[in-house]
């Protein structure tokens, strides 16, 4: 008989909130084994350490919900591994796969040598900032290695130089030894695809439009860290989830296109998150491939498989049977 051992990273009090949403996707998880009648148990873990459990995860699927918290990217690559060293099935993308789309310059450099659009940009050296005079402004900086919007707090978009090389040196300073990216910041309308896979391979899901509602100047209009975890915040009240159709029809079917694109260059398994941006000629542009997005019932990938049609139980099946097929 199946059973499914719900592995996540533990959280403390003190934690900060993208940290601590990883408790809502356990409880979306419970709800759909449960409902499948499939026995279950749950496991939090601290740093990453997977083989002190080991013993419990014998002959089980793991669904895998270890994630990185802030200023510790390499902890989710880190323990999917030990989750392949342990020999055990479980939930999502490949710690090889992880590894990758955590780091945002390497996945620029795979989506571009597949012939994918991705915004002009580098790693900046603060320190000697040539890259400024080959990328247009204005600038979005961001470290290369998190996630959660993390870094971009605040205002991340630069039109001066010696603004963006002196956030350069912020970020160098908060994020020890993690790259800085600067891209030049597209100006158009930002959508993502959700992406889960199925029997015939992966398929996508409807695709979601962030409509930024009367955001004034001096307020970037993108998904920053106010928008996702500031409760209250003007950016997460005014930052607005819809489903666009109708005339945007060729838009989104190319929107889906590459989105699918990214599947497999990318390495992905059981379910991903594609997230675009429109240029100024409005093209889609990729700006992030997220393994393993958020399942929390409020999330984006939620609520995407929910305007498609799916239930909990849908969705938590599919990612099963994903995990126990490959």
């Amino acid at each position: 008989m199946l059973r499914v051992a719900v592995v996540h990273t533990a959280v403390d009090i003190e934690d900060d909130p993208s940290t601590a949403d990883v408790l809502d996707q356990v409880r979306l998880f419970k709800q759909g084994l449960a409902a499948l009648g499939v026995r279950h148990t749950t496991i939090a873990v601290r740093d990453g350490r997977v083989w002190k459990h080991a013993a419990t995860l014998a002959g089980a699927v793991v669904c895998n919900l270890l994630e990185a918290p802030p200023g510790r990217p390499q902890l989710h690559a880190a323990a999917t591994a030990a989750l392949e060293i342990l020999g055990v099935p479980f939930t999502g993308s490949s710690a090889s796969a992880l590894w990758l789309t955590t780091d945002k310059l390497a996945t620029r450099a795979v989506l571009s040598s597949e012939g994918l659009p991705v915004a002009a940009g580098g790693r900046l050296d603060p320190e000697r900032p040539r890259l400024l005079d080959r990328v247009p402004p204005p600038w979005i900086l961001k470290p290369a290695w998190e996630d959660a919007s993390v870094g971009l707090e605040g205002n991340p978009v630069c039109s001066a130089a010696a603004e963006a090389v002196e956030r350069g040196r912020s970020l160098s300073l908060r994020f020890p030894g993690q790259p800085v990216l600067l891209e030049h910041f597209l100006p158009g309308r930002e959508f993502n695809v959700s992406l889960l896979a199925s029997p015939q391979g992966a398929t996508a899901l409807p695709v979601a439009e962030i409509a930024f509602v009367g955001f004034p100047p001096g307020v970037p209009a993108l998904v920053g860290y106010e928008a996702k975890w500031a409760s209250g915040s003007f950016e997460e009240t005014h930052t607005v989830r819809q489903f666009p159709g109708g005339d945007d029809g060729p838009l989104l079917a190319r929107i889906r296109e590459l989105a699918l694109a990214c599947w497999d260059p990318c390495g992905l398994a059981g379910y991903a998150r594609v997230d675009f941006r429109l240029d100024e000629t409005g093209a889609p542009v990729i700006l992030e491939v997220n393994t393993n997005p958020c399942l929390s019932a409020d999330a984006g990938f939620m609520a995407a498989a929910t305007h498609g049609g799916l239930s909990v139980v849908d969705v938590v099946e599919r990612i099963l049977v994903a995990a126990t097929s490959r």
